[in-house]
């Protein structure tokens, strides 16, 4: 099974979720150069675990990731020359160009979860969302305009 839930993998999102909330408290708390790094070095270690060592440095390595990487990296040394706010903003952009090929599996995993699969299919959030009311959307026109 491909999305076999190993103890490794338990760990490793167990870290993730440790180096967000790390991260979460360390904006929270004026941006805490101690937290943002904890926050960061488990969720580095937390990815490693979780994709495994190998396919970890194949991602960040990869020459079409090259510029998340680079934005990561630049984030996370700005945190610890006290720039913490610039360092978190280039850390979230590296993340999102990192790992942006893996949203549509994060939703279809996401979908799967309670409460959180219902506002996942919530009418806003899928794509064209017109078919869904029932009431003119003319209305609202810069709500749902597609660029």
């Amino acid at each position: 099974m491909a999305y076999e839930l190993t103890e490794q993998k338990k760990v490793g999102l167990g870290l993730i979720g440790f180096g967000l909330s790390f991260t979460f408290l360390g904006v929270i708390l004026y941006f805490d150069r101690g937290l943002l790094a904890l926050g960061n070095l488990f969720w580095l270690i937390g990815v490693g675990l979780l994709l495994g060592w190998q396919s970890t440095w194949r991602l960040f390595t990869n020459i079409n990731n090259l510029r998340g990487t680079i934005c990561f990296v630049l984030g996370i040394f700005l945190i610890f020359v006290r720039w913490p706010i610039i360092g978190i903003i280039l850390e979230i952009y590296g993340c999102i160009v990192l790992f942006g090929g893996f949203w549509s599996t994060v939703k279809v995993f996401l979908s799967n979860i309670p409460f959180v699969g219902w506002i996942i299919q919530y009418p806003l959030m899928v794509s064209n969302p017109q078919q869904h009311f029932h009431c003119p959307l003319m209305l609202f026109p810069f709500a749902f305009r597609t660029f």
